[in-house]
């Protein structure tokens, strides 16, 4: 088993929850909590519960949500009434593990948490430490994953993304390494196939060329506001097109309506700027561990992208970059009428941010046709870094 350090650290912190999970999200069933929840014979749970339409074993049914998309079951204080008032036990499993993440190999397990729990975030980018993961035995361990069983090394793919991982894991924590040299070779590692690599020996031989190729490329340093503004006014109008109920609409929308609205394009591109170079780039010279501690804790939590090749590995990797580029973005707005960013204000946005996108393997259609009719990551990275 390996974890993040701070995994058995979390406690929900219930109604004190800025972004709680009980709220946005429909809960879905399974069949024995279904069939435990009916055999109450209990009004409430009667009538705040239904059957799904196109029922399966993991969805058979759902908690009513009420016109604010908030559970049936949560009170005023937004604390559940089924732990209140019977026992925690009775949860649906989602709801009793949210938001820990396991993903299974074998007789080994891979166990972290989701970025979309505010408190999560908190205790991540609240440390300053590099990400730990720790084994069975609660040690650290520094980048000798043997993640795949014994009994599955028969599977000579999830062999070669076990060292993959490894080699990604080393590179992220030295702290000589960029952070725009750590996702080209991500990205270019991912683009090579590692799959068709005849050993190990031959995956770490490619992986160095690339890294010292990096290493020694010179990244360009060009303007890109009003590229960053295009971007920033598609992706935004397409988010506010799905009519969603969300804080991170809501967000979206008052940041649509004061800058593409209220302001003309040379107001916007002055105070844009002026927030990116002033307040941005200020606050993430003084936490420069934040966005190489995102990547390395969404690597981790997806680790199956390396070692499952039924995963695309490369669509996960730009959902992962997006949310770090539109956090960026969203904090730069938001900057404008701020006097500083602080790292408060990047975990309430990042959290708000992976609660829509961090759960998804791909984009969904909508997405696709501004995201994936170019060069995505060439796009991502220019965004980000310039």
């Amino acid at each position: 088993m390996y974890q993040p350090s701070y995994y058995d650290n979390f406690k929900c912190i219930g109604s004190k929850c800025p972004n709680s999970c009980c709220i946005g999200w429909s809960i879905d069933l399974d069949l024995e909590t279904f069939r435990k929840y009916k055999e109450l014979k209990d009004p409430e749970f009667e009538k705040n519960i239904s059957l799904n339409p196109f029922c399966s074993n993991d969805k058979f049914g759902t908690i009513k949500v009420d016109k604010d998309k908030r559970c049936s079951f949560l009170d005023n204080d937004n604390l559940c009434n089924i732990q209140k008032h019977h026992t925690k036990d009775l949860l649906a499993p989602i709801c009793a593990s949210f938001p820990r993440k396991r993903i299974e190999f074998g007789k080994k397990e891979i166990s972290s948490c989701l970025l979309s729990c505010p408190e999560i975030s908190r205790m991540i980018f609240d440390d300053k430490e590099p990400l730990r993961i720790l084994n069975k035995k609660k040690k650290t361990v520094y980048g000798d994953f043997k993640i795949i069983p014994d009994e599955l090394r028969s599977n000579i793919y999830a062999v070669k993304g076990e060292k993959v991982f490894n080699l990604l894991y080393q590179l992220y924590n030295d702290e000589n390494i960029s952070l725009e040299i750590c996702l080209s070779v991500t990205n270019q590692i991912i683009n090579e196939n590692f799959n068709n690599a005849k050993s190990l020996k031959e995956i770490e031989k490619t992986f160095n060329y690339i890294k010292d190729f990096f290493i020694n490329f010179k990244f360009s340093k060009t303007p890109e506001t009003d590229s960053q503004l295009e971007f920033s006014k598609i992706f935004f109008e397409n988010f506010l097109n799905k009519n969603l109920k969300n804080k991170l609409c809501d967000l979206i929308k008052k940041i649509y309506k004061k800058n593409y609205i209220e302001k003309n394009k040379n107001e916007l591109r002055l105070v844009f700027e002026r927030a990116k170079l002033q307040k941005y780039n200020k606050f993430i010279s003084t936490f420069t561990y934040l966005d190489k501690k995102y990547f390395l804790h969404e690597l981790f939590s997806n680790i199956n992208i390396f070692t499952n090749e039924d995963f695309n590995a490369k669509e996960k990797f730009y959902v992962i970059f997006l949310i770090s580029l539109l956090t960026k973005l969203i904090l730069i707005f938001n900057a404008i009428d701020r006097d500083t960013i602080t790292k408060k204000d990047f975990i309430e946005v990042i959290s708000l941010v992976s609660r829509y996108y961090g759960g998804r393997a791909e984009f969904d259609d909508d997405d696709k046709k501004i995201l994936l009719n170019q060069e995505t990551f060439t796009n991502f990275f220019h965004l980000f870094f310039n």
